[in-house]
């Protein structure tokens, strides 16, 4: 991999410690209530998708809007919504939420939420078309052809990466982001 530019290892070097503050934060209590822990999943979404790399005809141009999609059901949508406007990688975010069936052309991130396990093949193989990022906190995401996926470790949220899925999906996740997550292998 070519040497970063000096801002661009700044901005990471900035960014990572923001990361793992939201990964190694305080536990959760059991009687936690819900949106804290979908604020906290929606942050993580925010700042993943700062170090993944979409491929060059992802995006119309270079100020396109980012648009993550939210399926399912549950209050993901909502975590996200304070994002809006916000930019990663020069693309200002927007938030959409869609229904299982709906096409999902325009979306480059796909959040996954509420949704029924028998539904997540016919999702996963619609999003792995269309080089599509896709996150889930659904149980066993990433070993089911999922690439991210969030989990609950020890009252913590943290991730899984099948790197075969993003590979397929000719979407590129950066080493940083890669170091810190378990990497999955479908199947395991």
């Amino acid at each position: 991999m070519p040497a970063l530019p000096r801002i661009r290892r700044c901005r990471l070097g900035l960014l990572l410690p923001a990361l793992l503050c939201l990964l190694l934060g305080t536990p959760g209590s059991p009687g936690a209530e819900a949106p804290q822990e979908y604020q906290v999943k929606g942050a993580m979404v925010f700042n993943m998708a700062k170090y993944i790399e979409w491929p060059a005809d992802a995006f119309s141009g270079g100020g396109a809007p980012l648009l993550v999609c939210s399926l399912g059901r549950g209050p993901f949508t909502a975590a996200l919504e304070q994002y809006r406007g916000k930019t990663v990688l020069g693309h200002p975010l927007q938030v959409k939420r869609v229904q299982p069936g709906e096409e999902l052309g325009e979306c480059h991130l796909l959040v996954v939420s509420g949704v029924e396990k028998r539904y997540l093949a016919g999702i996963l193989d619609q999003a792995r078309k269309r080089s599509l990022l896709t996150v889930s906190d659904h149980p066993d995401f990433a070993r089911l052809g999922g690439m991210i996926g969030l989990v609950e470790i020890e009252g913590r949220v943290r991730f899984e990466i099948n790197v075969k899925a993003a590979q397929q999906a000719r979407v590129k996740i950066s080493s940083q982001l890669l170091k810190l997550a378990r990497i999955i292998r479908e199947g395991d």
